[in-house]
């Protein structure tokens, strides 16, 4: 983190955290996708699954992320560790969902 300017630690994080959520939720609409029978009934359940996706990215992002929104640049320095924390959190929670929802889908095809 030092070589980074301290401007660019919050924008990168938040980017980061965004970019892991929505790689799950393209990996989902693959899985989804693929999906030989009942496909309606796997683009629903992906559907649903990338609504929670999105609404577990608003809550990680309002509670991770407020404090250090309104922090100053001393604030930004003390908690350095939560910018690459709250990305790796947000992001393996979000992988764990898809993946779960991916087994499902996986289960409902036999092929």
């Amino acid at each position: 983190m030092n070589t980074i300017p301290l401007a660019w630690w919050l924008p990168l994080s938040l980017g980061a955290c965004v970019l892991l959520v929505a790689a799950a939720g393209a990996w989902l609409w693959r899985q989804a996708l693929r999906a030989d029978t009942d496909a309606r009934a796997a683009r629903r359940m992906a559907l649903l699954a990338s609504l929670g996706l999105l609404l577990w990215l608003a809550y990680g992002l309002a509670k991770g992320y407020g404090p250090l929104w309104r922090g100053d640049a001393f604030v930004h320095m003390a908690q350095a560790p939560a910018f690459v924390q709250l990305p790796l959190l947000i992001g393996a929670i979000a992988w764990m969902a898809a993946l779960l929802v991916g087994r499902v889908l996986r289960l409902r095809n036999p092929t």
